[in-house]
């Protein structure tokens, strides 16, 4: 039954792994045509805006394939993952609220697609300590 269930485990983990990096790959090849085409675009083309929000389509596969991994992993797994998001959450607050209020210091503003960024980073901290706190 043991041996079943690491099976099982593995194989939602290598799925979601399959969609997720595909996911990530398809959005930083259309990020880079997207910003490249808007850099030598007219200001004034209506198609601005939906070309800028392209990006967005590969990144609902990502979220889809995070959702459909969590539906399926043991309450262990959920556990952890919810640890490591909330930890995300709470330091990407603090690092960005502290950014913000350096900006009135001077410091460069801060564009809002780096606020992702720091929470998947901090996210994958997380799921490596809370993972190690459940060995």
């Amino acid at each position: 039954m043991m041996n079943q269930s690491a099976s099982k485990d593995q194989s939602v983990l290598k799925t979601y792994l399959r969609e997720f990096l595909t996911a990530m790959f398809t959005y930083a090849v259309v990020v880079l045509v997207s910003v490249s085409l808007l850099e030598h675009s007219p200001s004034e083309a209506w198609w601005r805006i939906p070309l800028a929000l392209t990006p967005m389509v590969p990144l609902f596969f990502a979220l889809r394939a995070f959702l459909r991994y969590f539906h399926q992993i043991d309450e262990l797994q959920k556990r952890i993952q919810l640890e490591a998001l909330a930890l995300s959450f709470c330091v990407t607050c603090v690092v960005t609220f502290g950014y913000g209020l350096l900006e009135y210091a001077g410091f460069p503003a801060l564009n809002w697609t780096w606020v992702p960024t720091f929470m998947m980073t901090f996210w994958g901290i997380g799921t490596a300590i809370a993972s190690l706190r459940y060995k």
